[in-house]
């Protein structure tokens, strides 16, 4: 539709001009116009993006184009990170077509693989919860569901369409089971957001989509293939080390955002599993963890802490607090196995690890 209304009004335009022009065939007319007009129709590429109706494509994907985005959109590179970067302009991070609906999301730059913190953060000097251990007790290793029930717990989580298994998911028919191409990989929310992930396939999640929860409005999108792969890495293990979107939060205009993948922290030479921090209006990053501090499937923000968990076989396995202004870490506790889920609920912190459940008390200071 849209690349009609391109064509329609560019056949209009030459209709028009062919009207201005003189005997000598030069055409009258104003160059900054016609300039800024061919320069619009270069903006936005409209690729196999569903109609504002929500209908969606299930095409499948050509994956020399995964992850391909429009090249007028200007980014920070790599190298420039700090403050002297190029600042994006907040009316050129997205490229929008007619209908308002975002065409395609804005590459971010490669992250820094250790910890980073920017010149625009100021260090204030956050300190860690007190948990105070309540129970801690092993579990069936496969019994998830019943501790979500069991404890009346809530991940905050959609189920995705999957057409193999014949699962159609509870997504809004507003939300993009199939976006430019990419299939929605996972799904959950909060009380301001919905976040989605895509990729080529469902063990991927390099695309974040983020929509209004309330008028499901896509509103953010966002290109995360340049954080998928450490610098450094064992080339045998190639196919198990892309890190994808994990976990996401927005609280005061940033985006809190977990990557990591699901292998020995050796395969990437011990460059996985961080937390970053990103300022919406600019998308630059202001702080990036340590690696090796968060592989579990979501993280709890309470305050100016927030809490996550990692581990895997024959590595430690720790629940850690991060300070929310610097991304340090501000504390961090032995656990019997990796944590798998960490949920608050009233002043309780639930965590569930791969064969032990806890649950620790907060004590307010």
């Amino acid at each position: 539709m849209k690349r009609k209304l391109r064509i329609l009004l560019t056949l209009l335009i030459l209709v028009i001009l062919g009207a201005c022009r003189n005997d000598t065939g030069v055409i009258k007319t104003d160059e900054s116009m016609t300039g800024a007009a061919d320069s619009k129709q270069g903006e936005t590429k409209v690729g196999n993006s569903v109609e504002s109706t929500g209908d969606q494509t299930n095409e499948s994907m050509d994956e020399s184009n995964a992850g391909e985005t429009d090249e007028s959109i200007k980014v920070p590179t790599a190298d420039t990170m700090d403050e002297s970067s190029d600042v994006i302009e907040p009316n050129t991070l997205y490229a929008e077509g007619e209908d308002n609906a975002i065409d395609n999301p804005v590459l971010l730059p490669a992250p820094p693989f250790s910890y980073y913190i920017s010149d625009k953060v100021t260090d204030k000097e956050n300190k860690p919860i007190q948990l105070n251990e309540r129970s801690s007790k092993a579990n069936e290793i496969t019994d998830d569901e019943y501790w979500f029930i069991n404890n009346e717990l809530s991940m905050n989580t959609s189920q995705i369409p999957v057409p193999s298994q014949d699962t159609t998911g509870n997504l809004q028919d507003e939300i993009y089971s199939v976006w430019n191409d990419l299939l929605i990989t996972s799904a959950f929310y909060d009380d301001s957001y919905i976040y989605c992930t895509y990729g080529s396939d469902y063990s991927e999640g390099y695309i974040l989509n983020i929509y209004d929860a309330i008028t499901l409005k896509l509103i953010y999108s966002l290109d995360f293939s340049n954080y998928r792969y450490s610098p450094d890495y064992m080339k045998e293990d190639y196919d198990y080390i892309q890190q994808k979107v994990v976990w996401a939060s927005i609280k005061n205009n940033i985006l809190y955002i977990s990557h990591s993948h699901n292998t020995y922290a050796k395969s990437s030479k011990n460059m996985n599993a961080y937390i970053t921090a990103i300022d919406l209006l600019d998308m630059s990053v202001l702080w990036r963890t340590d690696a090796l501090v968060c592989n579990s499937r979501n993280f709890q923000i309470h305050g100016d802490v927030i809490i996550c968990g990692y581990g895997f076989t024959n590595e430690p396995d720790y629940l850690y607090q991060i300070d929310i202004n610097t991304g340090k870490v501000l504390d961090k506790m032995q656990l019997k196995s990796a944590a798998s889920y960490i949920i608050q609920k009233d002043d309780v912190v639930f965590v569930r690890t791969y064969n032990t459940d806890y649950e620790f008390d907060i004590q307010e200071k």
